[in-house]
Formats: C-alpha cells, sequence, structure tokens
C-alpha cells in the first residue's frame, strides 16, 4: 500500500545522503569556509542559513553540518561512508512521493554546488548509483521491517522515476536503535546535474 496521507512519509525528518566517489579526497576543514560562503551568498533556495558547526574531531560523526531553519546539511561518515546529508528537520516538505522528491532535490542542489566549487578543485564528485534514504523519527518511522514496508512502494517508485530504469535495490540498514535507514542501490547512474534536472521538473 503507497503511503500519501500519513505514516513515516509524514513525517517531516526525511534524509537522503549522496556517497563520494572519492573519500581520500575529502577535507573537511576546508568546507567551513565553503560553507559559510553559502551563508554570505545565500546559496540554498527556500532556507534561512544560519551557522556551521564542525564536528570533525569524532570519529564517524556528524562531520561538518550546515545549520539551516528548515533542515541541517552534514557532511558526515555514518557507518565509515562518507558523503552529503540533507536532513529536512521541522517543517513538512510534503509527504509520500513530495517528501521524497523534496529531500533528494535539496541534497542534488548542494551537491551540485560542492562539485562545481572551484575551491574544492573537483575533488568532491558523488556516487549517484548507491545512495541512502532515511527519517529521523523513531516515534513515526522506527528502524523496522514494518516501517520499511510502508516506506518502500513510495521510495522505490521515486527512485524508478528520478533514474528512469526499474533496475533498483532497497535494503534496510539500520539497526532497531537507529534512526530508520534504507541503502539504495540502482542499475543506473545519471550525474548530479541530470538528476537535479529531472526531479526539478517533477516538483515544479
Amino acid at each position: 500500500m503507497s503511503v500519501t496521507g500519513g505514516g513515516p512519509l509524514s513525517s517531516p525528518e526525511v534524509s537522503v545522503k549522496l556517497f563520494v566517489a572519492d573519500p581520500a579526497g575529502v577535507r573537511l576543514k576546508e568546507l567551513i569556509p565553503v560553507l559559510h560562503r553559502w551563508i554570505k551568498e545565500d546559496l540554498l533556495p527556500d532556507e534561512l542559513q544560519i551557522d556551521v558547526a564542525s564536528y570533525e574531531h569524532v570519529p564517524k560523526g556528524p562531520g561538518i553540518v550546515l545549520i539551516c531553519d528548515k533542515a541541517h546539511y552534514y557532511f558526515d561518515a555514518r557507518q565509515g561512508r562518507v558523503g552529503l546529508r540533507f536532513r529536512a528537520r521541522r517543517e513538512n516538505r510534503g509527504v509520500g512521493p513530495e517528501a521524497i522528491a523534496r529531500a533528494f532535490h535539496a541534497v542534488l542542489h548542494a551537491a551540485r554546488l560542492l562539485e562545481a566549487d572551484p575551491v574544492l578543485e573537483g575533488r568532491y564528485r558523488f556516487r549517484t548509483d548507491e545512495l541512502e534514504f532515511g527519517i529521523y523519527d523513531r516515534l513515526l518511522a522506527p528502524s523496522d521491517e514494518s516501517t520499511f514496508t510502508a516506506v518502500r512502494p513510495d521510495l522505490e517508485q521515486a527512485v524508478r522515476d528520478l533514474f528512469e530504469t526499474d533496475d533498483v535495490e532497497l535494503e534496510l540498514s539500520s539497526g532497531p536503535k537507529e534512526p530508520f535507514m534504507v541503502t539504495v542501490r540502482v542499475g543506473a547512474s545519471p550525474d548530479v546535474e541530470q538528476l537535479l534536472s529531472r526531479v526539478a521538473a517533477a516538483i515544479a
């Protein structure tokens, strides 16, 4: 049954993480001035950007965080995998497929900014054949098979539509005491620019 009017995907705390193609090229400290420039130049649409916090000293922790009013953007290393995470916080950006599409749009927009930043010299490129989808809401989305069953139809369809392929594999990848996370593997790998263009058209 598709979740379109409630359930886990009615939570505002939806997350998408893109993994970097070359973790060895990541230097967390250099991201701090880059993200401060995002604030100064107001580079995230429909978002009040507030501050940048560094947790780089915490092993496999939240890394560098761009704190915004409606969402946070992390460059983190959950489970030892480095990448860019968008995490919505307190404002519901739709439910079901719309919530998923808007989360993808947010993380892809930020990823494009990092890929194109001349200061970073092209070292921040993102894989699109594997990503992580999550919901940080223990009440509406406990990390278990029931949440996975409820979320799966809308998530699978959203990924198929975005990547224009039926070759999609979903796997519950979080333990019962963790926030709900699904690893998404796709048999196609359009670049960030292509995916951003598609999802922007879908939510327009």
